[in-house]
């Protein structure tokens, strides 16, 4: 072998592994929920308090919603839509309820799919509840 044939073997070698295996790695429904966390700020009690996060699939194959759960009953979370195509997004409904609690209130939401890569995915909320003195 040529110290040339060498070179050009050595740079086929080290630029990675054939682009179908690199294909087969991102086929399929890829999750991505934006942003990852949302802060209300200031509330007081008894109040309800309600975000959109976007919930996009950046995959090739349609993306499922399967499952949502919260870590609080004070928590809900509903999609707009259970199915997203490829490329497409909707949005995720999180409503917390800031009902008799004080001071910082964190509360989460995980959301399992069919993306195998991530299967399940969690969103966070928080609120600062301020006592209104009477």
């Amino acid at each position: 072998m040529t110290r040339l044939s060498f070179i050009a073997l050595a740079l086929l070698l080290a630029a990675g592994p054939p682009l179908s295996s690199q294909t087969a790695k991102s086929a399929g429904p890829r999750i991505s929920i934006e942003p990852a966390e949302h802060d209300f700020g200031p509330a007081r009690q008894d109040q309800k308090l309600v975000y959109d996060f976007v919930v996009a699939n950046t995959g090739d194959q349609e993306l499922s919603l399967l499952k949502l759960a919260t870590s609080c009953g004070c928590t809900a979370a509903f999609p707009a839509e259970r199915v997203v195509p490829p490329g497409g997004s909707t949005t995720l409904t999180v409503t917390l309820e800031t009902r008799k609690y004080k001071g910082v209130l964190e509360r989460s939401v995980s959301v399992a799919s069919n993306d195998r890569r991530q299967r399940v995915s969690t969103v966070r909320v928080k609120a600062f509840v301020e006592v209104l003195e009477p």
